[in-house]
């Protein structure tokens, strides 16, 4: 979101009236808030009434794109963890207690091995961990102990990891009394020792909890007129601390109550704590280092999204996770939700930043996830053994896309990585990366991994593709450059979709959107895209297609309106389009092992068939029609994209998808006009 002027001008005016009177006491509550919108939400919480509470990010070690939001739901009815992926889709569900705030850490050792650990405040009178399953993203439970009587309910949580000795802490509270628990995870069970307690000075009411594990401060939140305090995090440290940001009863900039606290990570020390004040619907940011305040932010409504109010705990992260977070996002808690049950709301941080003036810093490329691997991880002494490196996904050996992604690991922890395409010199680069608008010609992607002992692979894992012409005769014709999908596996009314992966102006976006049920109204598709096809003939599947002209400024999602139902659905971007060359077609019919679209007539050589086909099972395998290759498949919601290149101009003939079992199926079938020349 850009600030306008008028905005820019009023809040550095407010950020200098604030650090030139700081020390008089100057109320900085009611300059200029920016408004950030959100582009995406979770499904919403199990729980009713006041449910959720608390999320926490976790970002994967090989797939960035594939990193979770992992929310509580402190409610009796609901009481558990949730986990999300970054479409806000639920992928997890553990009722395992009346889980308040939550946190991550990474590295921990549990066992023999290290493991991204979640840890969460349990309102039944316990803490809870449980280690993260990459594979499938899932969590299984490995500990929980009781802190001492004197956390009555356990609200805030946090870890530490010491820089200094390589130990992991959680810290607890609850009306002003705290505990700092040493954990040990040697026995494959996660098990804590006290090591600190105190009481905060001042009003009773404490829950917002977060660590700086390279400060090593710990900051802690108090409710009514408190503020926020900043103490050492190390267990030896005085217990004091300092008030560094005060409520407006006080003098402060910030209005109470004082819920979530963050921190945002940048390179040498930059970053920023992030505030969330429940009294005035914003969130504050202030300076890493020294805690001065530069100004506040609000979610207001946008994007098919309502806005965030009476929120509790956020998270932040600066990590790049690619799809609509390719520079990190944020993500809050939000009391009052339009459909219901209270949810997560996420904003890309790039819209944050952009939206104060100066902007605020925008780091992604500074990793986390090496938070933890310190001194209790160093190299071994005198290590020389180079890692090896190997790419775990890629382009096919050959592709009529201009765009592709390559993810890759390393067999030694930590590791960072260069990358090359063809034969260019070596530049940083972190998993995935990505590439785009690719010459029609052959292709080598070559990266190398670095361990913490300085050792480089000497033989870089490489990838050799070849980007064609999917027009005969030569040139580059239409060209399916990227696709994107979602997926809603429990009944909801708002289907979002990303937006497919570089968007320029002039593509051509085809979207497919497939139900179990119900319909989609015309006020109900999102503002730029008109209809192709509607086939909702029979009762399940229904199918639509759609179609639009990509403008200079896309939103990060899509989201179409529903009736309460299951669906899915799927974008692909495609160049060199410009336009449907012949009204679609479409089919539907009872429970068969084929479904048949008829031809499109068309009216120019070498148009792309664009064709949808859904069935009424979620295990049934499709198959593509001859001369056409899948773009979008999602199994548990039924439906596949699928595309390919018509040579010649005219009818060319029905298009038949075939299916593993017999189900009722819904298909459309249409062409893209390629550009002239």
């Amino acid at each position: 979101m850009k600030s306008n002027s008028r905005f820019a001008a009023v809040l550095t005016a407010a950020v200098m009236l604030a650090g030139l009177l700081g020390g008089l006491g100057v109320q900085t509550a009611n300059a200029a808030v920016a408004q950030v919108p959100a582009t995406v939400e979770t499904a919403p919480i199990h729980g009713t009434g006041d449910a959720a509470d608390d999320a926490a990010i976790w970002i994967h070690p090989t797939d960035p794109a594939r990193s979770t939001v992992i929310g509580t739901d402190k409610s009796t009815d609901g009481r558990g963890l949730v986990v999300y992926d970054l479409s806000g889709r639920e992928l997890f569900y553990y009722p395992d207690g009346r889980m308040n705030n939550v946190d991550v850490r990474y590295n921990f050792p549990l066992g023999s091995s290290r493991v991204g650990l979640v840890g969460a405040s349990n309102r039944v009178r316990s803490l809870d961990f449980y280690k993260v399953n990459e594979s499938d993203r899932s969590l299984t439970k490995v500990g929980s102990f009781a802190p001492t009587a004197n956390i009555a309910t356990p609200r805030g949580f946090s870890f530490y990891h010491s820089p200094d000795t390589g130990k992991y802490y959680a810290y607890v509270t609850d009306v002003g009394k705290v505990e700092q628990w040493e954990l040990d995870g040697s026995t494959g069970s996660v098990t804590g020792k006290l090591v600190r307690s105190w009481t905060v000075s001042g009003p009773a009411h404490t829950e917002g909890l977060v660590a700086d594990d390279e400060m090593k401060r710990l900051y802690i939140a108090q409710e009514d007129i408190g503020g926020i305090w900043r103490i050492g995090a190390e267990p030896g440290d005085p217990t004091a601390g300092t008030r560094v940001v005060s409520t407006t009863e006080s003098g402060g900039d910030i209005v109470q109550d004082i819920k979530g606290i963050s921190i945002y990570y940048g390179n040498g020390g930059a970053g920023y704590l992030l505030a969330a004040s429940q009294g005035s619907n914003r969130f504050h940011a202030y300076a890493r280092d020294d805690n001065r305040p530069l100004g506040a932010f609000a979610i207001p409504a946008g994007n098919g999204i309502d806005a965030v109010t009476g929120m509790d705990g956020i998270d932040v992260t600066n990590f790049g996770v690619g799809g609509p977070f390719p520079q990190g996002f944020f993500v809050t808690q939000d009391t009052s939700n339009d459909t219901g049950k209270q949810n997560f709301k996420l904003v890309p941080w790039q819209s944050i930043a952009a939206a104060y003036s100066p902007a605020l810093l925008v780091d992604p490329a500074y990793d986390q996830r090496k938070i933890g691997a310190g001194p209790s991880t160093p190299p071994p002494p005198g290590d020389t053994t180079p890692p090896d490196t190997a790419i775990t996904s890629g382009p096919p050996a050959s592709s009529t896309s201009t765009s592709a992604s390559f993810a890759f690991t390393s067999t030694e922890a930590n590791s960072t990585f260069q990358c090359s395409l063809d034969g260019a010199g070596r530049a940083g680069c972190t998993s995935p990366q990505a590439y785009a608008g690719l010459a029609v010609a052959a292709h080598t992607f070559s990266v190398w991994a670095t361990d913490p002992a300085g050792n480089t692979d000497p033989t870089p894992a490489t990838q050799t593709w070849s980007v064609t012409s999917s027009q005969p005769g030569g040139g580059a014709g239409i060209v399916r450059e990227s696709v994107s999908q979602a997926t809603n596996t429990t009944a909801a009314t708002t289907l979002r979709i990303p937006k497919p992966a570089n968007v320029a102006q002039g593509d051509l976006l085809v979207g497919c959107v497939a139900l179990t049920g119900g319909t989609i109204g015309a006020a109900g598709v999102p503002a730029g895209w008109t209809g192709l096809a509607s086939v909702t003939s029979i009762a399940n599947p229904k199918v639509y297609g759609y179609f639009k002209v990509a403008t200079a400024s896309e939103p990060a999602e899509y989201a179409w309106t529903t009736s309460s139902t299951t669906s899915g659905g799927g974008i692909a971007r495609y160049s060199g389009a410009s336009g449907p060359a012949a009204a679609a077609t479409s089919a539907s019919g009872a429970a068969a092992s084929a479904g048949t679209v008829p031809a499109v007539a068309t009216t120019t050589a070498n148009a792309m068939l664009v064709g949808c086909m859904s069935v009424n099972s979620s295990s049934v395998t499709l198959t593509s029609p001859d001369g056409m290759n899948q773009a979008v498949e999602a199994g548990a919601r039924r439906f596949e994209l699928a595309d390919g290149i018509q040579a010649t101009a005219g009818a060319g003939g029905p298009k038949t998808w075939k299916f593993s079992a017999a189900r009722e199926w819904a298909g459309w079938l249409a062409a893209l006009r390629p550009k002239a020349p």
